[in-house]
């Protein structure tokens, strides 16, 4: 198995003492001699420091350990079915982004677009611009036959292991190695030896302050006890990998069934998009957006009137992650290279925009991601208000400072009157009344 077990590792400490579910390590200083726990070799009584139950140390060690066993697991599944799985973080991840995509395809999108066409419908001519590859299916079933017969061959290596005076369940590890010590023993310098009681006694052992004595008949080393011990741990642990990983195939066949048969093609896009909703990758990350049409937004000055400034077709949004049961949100930005008022840098894609921000949690989630991105979008079209240009320093005549840099310095290269705007079928936004305080 390649783990240590705790038999092993307190056995090296020092004198380790087993009586009934209890193990107990002997402090080598004297002790009195009317302490409740105490072990007395000829005129010698050193006491005796609870280790805890034995129950109690496979959980521990178990836990300490659980990362070896975890790739011991894996390792033995991907043998013996031939087929390669997953850390455990990979799958959390998978079965994440599956609730993410399905997410964002079989509500955000239909919510925000209203349209409710079948997703393979949706993808159209995308799934070949793309150059999206057909998955090979995972044969579940036939995964799931081949685990049931590992499991039937584990299950009759049980006699193997299984001591003909031992007549509890084998697959308990404790009372395993209840069967391997044969009763209570002493473990003493790298040998293993059974307390038997006798009128002639070589030891007195006082446990809890009940008091017996001893003979010791040696049964073996701790090292080939271990061995033993271990090959029975490494057993078990097989057994259990076949549950947990069987867990997760129907979990993930489950989540399938779920989502509609496209989504592994939808999971491979880059970017798709139905109507103005979309999602994009970007460095690792799944940003879902709103697509804003080519518009004007006028200048709410009294003093600019009829003045708009012309933007291109825009994508805002946010990046959207699913963990632990939950759709989380940062806060918008601004995907194309773009200068806007509420935009720091002149020739950056994804710049977070000023005054944006993610909305209380209110509804059910789909109407919150909704919400959220249409926040982003108003904020870009109608977000340079009169009560904005004066936070920014601004009147009726001067715009004020967007970090550091005039407003009207910054809108200068996409000035253009209103009546253009309108030739030129723009969408006119950002229509306010100035009113002075």
């Amino acid at each position: 198995m390649g783990i240590k077990t705790f038999f092993s590792d307190l056995a090296e400490r020092g004198p380790l003492l087993i009586v009934g579910e209890e193990a107990y390590l002997v402090n080598s200083r004297p002790s009195p001699s009317n302490g409740n726990n105490l072990i007395t070799f000829g005129n010698a009584n050193l006491e005796l420091v609870p280790a805890g139950t034995l129950s109690d140390l496979v959980r521990f060690y178990k836990h300490h350990m659980a990362d070896q066993i975890y790739a011991e697991k894996k390792e033995f599944i991907e043998e013996r079915v031939d087929q390669g799985f997953m850390t455990a973080e990979e799958r959390e991840r998978e079965i994440g982004d599956r609730k993410l995509f399905s997410f964002i395809v079989n509500e955000l999108m239909p919510y925000l677009s209203g349209h409710k066409e079948d997703i393979s419908e949706l993808l159209g001519e995308e799934i070949e611009r793309q150059q999206i590859t057909e998955k090979d299916e995972v044969d579940e079933e036939e995964l799931l036959e081949n685990l049931e017969r590992v499991k039937r061959e584990l299950r009759g290596e049980q006699e193997r292991y299984a001591k003909a005076e031992f007549q509890g369940d084998t697959t308990d590890e404790v009372s395993y190695l209840r069967s391997l010590l044969q009763g209570d023993v002493l473990a003493l310098s790298g040998i293993v030896y059974k307390l038997e009681k006798s009128r002639n006694p070589q030891i007195i052992i006082s446990v809890k302050g009940s008091l017996d004595q001893y003979d010791l008949r040696e049964i073996g080393r701790v090292e080939d006890i271990d061995e033993e011990y271990a090959r029975f741990l490494s057993w078990r642990s097989r057994l259990e990998a076949i549950d947990e990983f069987t867990d997760y195939i129907k979990a993930v066949q489950r989540i399938r069934l779920e989502a509609t048969k496209d989504l592994d093609k939808i999971m491979q896009l880059r970017e798709f998009n139905d109507g103005d909703v979309g999602f994009l990758r970007h460095e690792g990350d799944v940003y879902v957006y709103q697509i804003i049409p080519p518009f004007a937004m006028l200048d709410p000055r009294p003093t600019k009137k009829g003045v708009a400034y012309e933007f291109p077709r825009l994508r805002v949004g946010m990046r959207i992650q699913y963990e632990d049961g939950r759709i989380y949100l940062d806060e918008p930005v601004l995907f194309e290279a773009e200068w806007h008022p509420f935009t720091e840098m002149e020739n950056a894609e994804f710049q977070h925009l000023c005054g944006g921000h993610v909305p209380p949690r209110n509804g059910s989630e789909v109407e919150w991601v909704a919400k959220a991105l249409d926040d982003a979008k108003n904020l870009v079209m109608n977000g340079l208000t009169p009560g904005s240009i004066r936070e920014h320093g601004g009147d009726k005549k001067y715009g004020g400072r967007y970090f550091g840099i005039s407003l009207d310095e910054k809108l200068a290269p996409r000035k253009i009157s209103e009546k253009e705007a309108r030739r030129k079928g723009l969408l006119i936004t950002n229509r306010w009344d100035w009113r002075d305080d």
